[in-house]
């Protein structure tokens, strides 16, 4: 077979490799790798189009009379939108043709990153009641049993909750399409909808199984702790209308969560416990009980004849 025609169906095969520590993610292929011709050899190229720094890793599978411009295992740090050559191959023996064939890898997330221990994060709803905590580190482990999840909380809401952001940061990842048929099945490991919200300290945290269609945020807002996020539904892989929260940094390639604490106006500063109750602050039970005494509106009131949730049924929602 032609060393040019093993090349071509050895590339067909190279997505196989492909791996993502974590959830769901939106939209196509946030690290590119691609494979260039040049005259007498190939580029591995790799864009970032994601709008967190990236860790790429590149490992030979199998080669023959390969010269290659760097040693391998490779890998490099890519920035948000940033592109590069991470290597050239061409053959040994000019004389002969060469194939190669690799593994890629890549995680998201600054590897440098040091969550900031001091800060606290606000109880992520907006409700005019407490809502219990199903599932968390002290607690017997339903499906956090990953280190990606293990400090993870599931908290028990009914849907059409308006979710808002625990800290401030960037959102840099969005997924709203996904319906709440929402079963504790492996084929709804990936379609959750949720947010991804970046910190400034290079930690961030995830916000999962919301309303289809309801999220109200995009890639590249800035928010503020308390800005509204979206509504709580039942996508993806779930049991239950509930909200799942967890904080993680990329810890030597490596995704990982991390134990935080949460901060409320009734509690002080407390690390989230199983079967606890998660009492939201002052002013969004004020907000929930902007007009009190008349009876709170429900989705379907709010959603007669809408195919997605926007502003105004959020507002709707959120008042009698």
């Amino acid at each position: 077979m032609p060393a040019s025609r093993l090349f071509f169906l050895l590339l067909c095969g190279f997505a196989l490799f492909f791996s993502w520590p974590g959830f769901a993610q939106s939209g196509s292929e946030i690290v590119r790798i691609e494979t260039v011709k040049k005259a007498h050899s190939h580029a591995v190229l790799a864009s970032n189009h994601g709008r967190m720094p990236a860790t790429v890793t590149l490992q030979l599978s199998s080669y023959s009379n390969l010269a290659s411009s760097r040693a391998w295992p490779i890998q490099v740090q890519l920035a948000s939108g940033q592109s590069m050559e991470l290597v050239e191959v061409s053959a040994a023996d000019q004389q002969f043709g060469y194939t190669f064939d690799f593994q890629k890898h890549y995680v998201q997330g600054d590897p440098r990153a040091q969550h900031d221990e001091n800060v606290s994060y606000r109880i992520p709803f907006m409700a005019d009641q407490a809502y219990q905590i199903l599932q968390s580190a002290d607690g017997p482990l339903f499906s956090h049993h990953t280190v990606a999840t293990r400090y993870a909380v599931d908290i028990n809401m009914p849907m059409g909750t308006t979710v808002i952001a625990a800290r401030a940061g960037s959102v840099v990842e969005v997924a709203s399409g996904f319906t709440d048929n929402g079963k504790p099945e492996p084929e709804f490991f990936d379609k959750a909808n949720y947010v991804r919200i970046l910190h400034d300290d290079g930690s961030w945290a995830d916000y999962f199984h919301l309303m289809q269609h309801a999220i109200q945020v995009q890639p590249g807002m800035r928010v503020e702790a308390g800005h509204v996020l979206g509504l709580s539904g039942n996508s993806g892989y779930s049991t239950t209308p509930h909200l799942h929260f967890h904080v993680q940094v990329n810890q030597n390639g490596t995704i990982i969560s991390l134990p935080f604490r949460f901060h409320n106006s009734h509690d002080g500063m407390f690390a989230p416990r199983y079967q606890s109750w998660l009492i939201p602050d002052q002013q969004t039970i004020n907000a929930s009980n902007a007009n009190k005494g008349k009876p709170r509106k429900t989705l379907r009131e709010c959603l007669p004849a809408r195919k997605a949730v926007d502003d105004a049924v959020i507002r709707c929602l959120s008042s009698s």
